[in-house]
């Protein structure tokens, strides 16, 4: 409710707030849903990949591991953007297991801001008895060793600003009504020239979600890794071909509600736009190793056979659990056909 009261307040004052604006207050500021609550599991509000199965992790990392061992060999940082319960991390670094010298020559970061999951991580990493962590607020490091960079579901919980075209572009704002106490949207026509520049390239669908924090997030890994070497792995639903609808959305307790509602307590995200991310990489030459679905990536790196492996000597009612996770990761009705991998190396 103290958050509630503050965005109204905010918005009692200046009549109307841009919508990203008005996202990046909710998740983001202090008290806020992403600084001070636990999203992540079956109590929380969604349940991602690495929580599923730890095959999503293991195949990750045993790609880590490849490309480290066959272009780097070398110290170098291993950040995650992101980490939730470090879940993650932790198949990431049981499979380190196979190659030792990674996790020994890794500088470990992970960039988060929730206060509550950094204590569970720390939590977590204690158990694993490793020294070389440290926690960033932000993406920034002095470091000059080559980095592999990765994330899964972090660039879609980043503001958006949303327009759609009819006699002219107009732009999503939201205000607040003090007689009813409710909140909704107005739409307000785009005067600004270079806004309306930018915003040609959509002419022929007449929508466009712009994040400009995704843009400069990404921008600076890709700067980081043509400076210092490296890999980026950006896991997160998304679309490469232009949409055709809105995609802001809205979930409490792994139901879809309305932004509107349950202010400052509830997940917000959208779906990346990709193509916007491969051509930053590509302003920078850097390699797109690989863009394609989940399903393609975790099937073409092993995780049939990760599945088999599993189930081999397990009871069938056992055996039955780790079917169905797979089929929740590959599934093309769901995971494994929204969630997209965007892979991009310096080498």
């Amino acid at each position: 409710m103290e958050l509630r009261k503050k965005i109204t307040n905010i918005l009692k004052e200046k009549k109307k707030l841009r919508l990203d604006k008005f996202i990046d207050f909710l998740l983001y500021k202090n008290n806020s849903y992403y600084t001070s609550k636990n999203p992540i599991g079956k109590k929380g509000d969604f349940v991602t990949s690495p929580e599923i199965s730890q095959m999503f992790g293991e195949i990750i990392g045993v790609y880590i591991i490849n490309y480290w061992k066959n272009y780097l060999n070398s110290k170098f940082n291993l950040i995650e953007l992101g980490p939730g319960r470090c879940t993650l991390f932790n198949d990431i670094f049981r499979t380190s297991k196979i190659e030792r010298s990674f996790i020994n020559l890794a500088d470990i970061f992970f960039v988060e801001k929730n206060d509550k999951l950094i204590k569970i991580q720390k939590e977590n990493i204690n158990k694993l008895k490793l020294k070389n962590v440290k926690w960033l607020s932000e993406f920034k490091t002095n470091s000059s060793n080559p980095s592999i960079i990765y994330s899964n579901e972090f660039f879609d919980c980043l503001p958006i600003r949303q327009f759609y075209q009819k006699d002219n572009w107009y732009e999503k704002f939201v205000i607040y009504n003090n007689q009813k106490d409710i909140f909704s949207f107005k739409d307000i026509v785009v005067k600004n020239k270079k806004l309306l520049n930018n915003l040609e390239k959509y002419n022929k669908t007449g929508i466009a979600e712009i994040s400009k924090e995704r843009s400069v997030l990404f921008e600076n890994l890709c700067k980081h890794i043509v400076k210092n070497k490296g890999l980026i792995i950006l896991v997160d639903y998304g679309y490469h071909t232009p949409i055709k609808n809105f995609t802001l959305q809205t979930i409490l307790n792994h139901k879809k509600t309305h932004i509107f509602d349950n202010i400052g307590n509830q997940d917000i995200s959208s779906y990346v736009d990709f193509s916007e991310l491969i051509n930053i990489a590509k302003g920078f030459d850097l390699n797109i190793v690989n863009y394609c679905d989940q399903n393609n990536f975790l099937l073409s790196n092993g995780l049939n056979q990760r599945k088999k492996i599993l189930i081999k000597e397990l009871t069938k009612e056992k055996q039955k659990i780790i079917i169905n996770e797979y089929e929740r990761l590959i599934s093309k009705q769901n995971m494994g056909k929204n969630f997209k991998f965007l892979i991009v190396s310096s080498i």
